[in-house]
């Protein structure tokens, strides 16, 4: 009788779990990245004050589920939930405004965030950059420090030898000043190639981008996107709208190499995941135009007016799928 018991109880919780499971609220993850703060001689890294301050009063007022990249990352690899509204604070580069203007705030509110670190410019004793001793004092504070090369190169372009190199001198600076190797990447200005991404799954569980979008269970780990914050594109409202915005699920992507070497405009498209109502629409940047037609249920196929021109193009697309917003970038370059 009490093995009985014991089976049925275990059942019931196996179903319990399995309920849950079914009704869990679909993911809804955003991560945002800043470079400066309060350096307003450089409008396209840095972000005011008084827009930072407002961003971060709207995650403490509204109840944002503010997260380390690691709990992310963990949820991604082993396909946990987490709760709806869930966001990330990163930072690249290292500025020594972070440690003057953005930390001490951040610590007050008591919010996880992460430096992307290049560890060329820390060993330079810059003013304009944090040193050893700074990072080590935020990293032992809870500061997540990423791994961002040595020297913040183009990498798209480099030989192999100079990429890998890239990744190892760092690598031999994190483990010299902090005791280890962070194991979380972002790309230099947000540009690879394949084969970049196929380099960083040698040394990095995770790899991250600077183009837009919502962040799902089944997305490439070595894709990650991220919101990018600045002086024209951080107004509160589209913080907002990007904190509470879905990930447009897809698979099949192509062009996989977004370094346009022979046709330009390219061809892109994706499959959809999930049925979804309502209309896709694509905003490719330098005021390009974006014609989509839809191949049966799933799959979208773009076509562009015109040539990509030199450096980045960003294209975001997005849908209204039942007054939740969905939403997927992606970046071009054209070196």
């Amino acid at each position: 009788m009490f093995k009985l018991s014991k089976i049925i109880i275990t059942l019931l919780l196996a179903l319990f779990v399995f309920i849950n499971e079914l009704l869990a609220k679909e993911n809804s993850i955003a991560v945002f990245v800043y470079h400066r703060f309060g350096e307003n001689n450089y409008p396209s890294t840095n972000i005011r004050m008084p827009q930072f301050k407002k961003h971060l009063d709207e995650l403490i007022k509204n109840n944002y589920n503010v997260v380390s990249i690691e709990t992310i990352i963990d949820a991604l690899q082993n396909n946990k939930n987490l709760p709806e509204k869930t966001v990330a604070i990163t930072i690249d580069d290292a500025f020594f405004s972070i440690y003057k203007k953005a930390w001490p705030i951040l610590k007050e509110k008591k919010l996880p965030f992460t430096i992307f670190v290049s560890t060329g410019p820390v060993n330079s004793n810059s003013k304009n950059y944090m040193n050893w001793e700074q990072l080590k004092e935020m990293n032992n504070r809870g500061v997540t420090i990423g791994h961002h090369t040595k020297n913040h190169f183009h990498l798209v372009g480099k030989k192999k030898e100079t990429i890998i190199s890239e990744i190892e001198e760092a690598s031999d600076d994190f483990l010299k000043n902090l005791g280890y190797v962070p194991d979380i990447f972002a790309y230099p200005y947000g540009e690879y190639s394949s084969e970049i991404k196929e380099i960083t799954k040698n040394y990095f569980k995770a790899a991250f981008g600077q183009q837009s979008g919502g962040i799902y269970n089944g997305i490439d780990i070595f894709e990650l996107p991220r919101f990018s914050m600045n002086e024209q594109y951080g107004d509160l409202k589209r913080f907002k709208f990007a904190a509470n915005s879905y990930g447009l699920k897809i698979k099949n992507v192509l062009p996989e190499n977004k370094v346009i070497t022979d046709i330009n405009p390219p061809l892109l498209g994706f499959t959809l995941l999930d049925d979804l109502e309502g209309l896709i629409r694509c905003y490719p940047s330098h005021n390009i135009k974006a014609d989509l037609t839809k191949l049966g249920n799933k799959r979208i196929e773009i076509r562009f007016d015109r040539a990509f021109p030199k450096g980045r193009t960003r294209i975001n697309c997005t849908i209204n799928d039942n007054n939740k917003w969905r939403w997927s970038g992606f970046q071009f370059l054209n070196p």
